[in-house]
């Protein structure tokens, strides 16, 4: 049914849109410059903080630091993000036709989580900033 070339070009398209999905969430929480603690999600300086072991002073500089250049990050993603998504659909359209229709289903659940997750990161980023807490 499938040959080799095709298999492999399935196995590239399904690679390509993990990475984007990865990618996109990762630089959605840079635009973000942190995340609200809503849903188990943690600012970015809260992240480094837990996982590097920051002193509550490095937390505060590293939180300064985001700030500093979050109009950049999200100037920058804004200029890409029409690409990506276009991308983004035209992989999702490829992976939908060799799926089964159970599948199918499964995976527009996975992609409306996927939406509904980078509409509330676009919201969270828009909101005025609120004093972050730190990580313990």
């Amino acid at each position: 049914m499938f040959n080799k070339s095709k298999v492999w070009a399935v196995t590239l398209l399904v690679s390509v849109f993990v990475v984007g999905l990865v990618g996109g969430a990762a630089l959605h929480g840079w635009v973000a410059g942190r995340r609200a603690h809503h849903g188990g999600h943690e600012t970015y300086s809260g992240y480094l903080t837990r996982e590097l072991q920051l002193s509550p002073a490095q937390h505060d500089t590293v939180a300064a630091i985001l700030r500093r250049h979050r109009s950049e990050i999200r100037a920058l993603f804004q200029g890409i993000r029409p690409q990506l998504d276009s991308v983004r659909a035209n992989v999702a359209a490829e992976i939908r036709d060799i799926l089964t229709p159970a599948q199918r289903e499964a995976y527009q659940r996975l992609l409306d989580r996927d939406r509904a997750e980078r509409a509330r990161v676009d919201s969270a980023a828009a909101a005025p900033d609120h004093k972050s807490k730190k990580a313990p």
